[in-house]
């Protein structure tokens, strides 16, 4: 089959958990014979980039990556945000879509155009919610950057974050763009069950992601804790960086984003705690290898955590907080405690013991076989709507 994949970021120029997922499963289908296309967009990574530098990703050269670019840069990420339709790139994103593909996969479309232009494309068009940006202008449903969010208050929270209003945001707008998704696919049942309490009808099945197999190196377990995540208040690094300045314990954090500055700050020069910047995906395993446990933080609802799966492959535990996907994971996996508060983490940290998780779910093969079930099963559902 011939299948084109749509994401806002691409390996190497990413921030993270969206663009990894998609990258491996490019490699995946293209192994399995299938033919690849990938398409995302360089002016949107420029946008966002801030002190975020390009990280490599291997892929297989047998797929095709289109990437859009435009002579007005960061304007035409920016007039799609607003508008809900990418006019700068619509032309070349058209191009590409009509090139005849059996399977139209959107992504993270944020920045591409969506919900427009999820009416381009042919064959059978999925989108996977990575995040939460059918219902939530900041995608992560994190009220000012600081809460969960509980009350919809989508234009001051906007504003309070920086970011340009989105007027088309009206439930008409959106719900009629996204008649043009044939079948959406849920990473968690949480996010499912999220994404179906404010739009019911869409049909959506749950499909979690995989993890890409990555060799365990023979290391010994070193003596600090391990935060792997982008630097972001919504990651809750904030809230856990002051026990480690009280009990001394090492951390090492790798990552960059928007708030390292003000983390660094909070740090205070600890020399327990380690800014490590971006690590390269390549060297992540001996990083979750020698760790005693990886901490997840978040205070949002996240919609997977791959960081647990790359955590637990590793032999390494995970502590996470209780918010969306990871307690899910960890109770699937046993290879991980929540903590609710920073008193119960402080209590945990010491107890750790390396872990053999239950990853088998989320193999490689096991993704590629639901995925392609799942394909076939929505397809026959559109042949038989044809006839009717």
């Amino acid at each position: 089959m011939r299948f084109c994949l749509l994401n806002t970021f691409f390996p190497p120029m990413h921030f993270g958990g969206d663009a990894i997922f998609m990258a491996s499963l490019a490699n995946l289908l293209a192994g399995a014979g299938h033919e690849v296309e990938v398409v995302h967009c360089a002016d949107s990574f420029h946008l966002l980039q801030g002190a975020v530098s390009p990280s490599p990703f291997p892929l297989d050269k047998r797929v095709v990556v289109h990437t859009l670019r435009s002579p007005f840069g960061k304007a035409a990420p920016l007039t799609a945000h607003c508008t809900g339709r990418d006019w700068l790139h619509a032309s070349a994103l058209e191009r590409i879509l009509q090139r005849g593909f059996d399977v139209t996969h959107w992504h993270n479309a944020s920045l591409l155009g969506a919900p427009a232009a999820f009416r381009w494309g042919s064959g059978l068009r999925l989108m996977t919610l990575h995040e939460y940006w059918l219902i939530c202008p900041s995608h992560v449903l994190v009220r000012n950057g600081e809460e969960i969010c509980t009350k919809r208050t989508c234009y001051s929270c906007t504003m309070n974050r920086g970011r340009p209003p989105q007027f088309w945001r009206k439930k008409g707008v959106i719900t009629g763009g996204l008649e043009n998704i044939d079948l959406f696919l849920a990473p968690s049942p949480f996010v499912k069950q999220m994404v179906g309490t404010y739009l019911p009808d869409l049909p959506m099945l749950v499909l979690p992601h995989f993890l890409p197999s990555q060799p365990a190196p023979a290391m010994e377990r070193g003596k600090y804790y391990l935060i792997v995540s982008r630097l972001e208040r919504a990651k809750g690094i904030h809230t856990v960086l002051p026990l480690f300045k009280e009990n001394g314990l090492p951390l090492k954090i790798a990552g960059a984003g928007e708030a390292e500055a003000e983390l660094r700050a909070m740090a205070g020069g600890a020399p327990n705690i380690e800014f490590l910047g971006r690590v390269p995906f390549a060297e992540l395993p001996a990083l979750y290898r020698q760790a005693r446990a990886t901490i997840v933080p978040s205070v949002c609802h996240e919609t997977f955590g791959l960081v647990v799966l790359e955590s637990l492959q590793q032999q390494t535990p995970v502590y996470v907080t209780p918010h969306g996907a990871l307690p899910e994971l960890v109770a699937q996996t046993g290879g991980g405690r929540v903590f609710r508060d920073v008193d119960e983490l402080r209590r945990m940290l010491g107890e750790e013991r390396p872990v053999m998780a239950d990853l088998s779910a989320f193999a490689p093969q096991t993704h590629l076989r639901n995925y392609l079930e799942i394909i076939s099963a929505a397809k026959s559902d559109q042949t038989k709507c044809a006839h009717v």
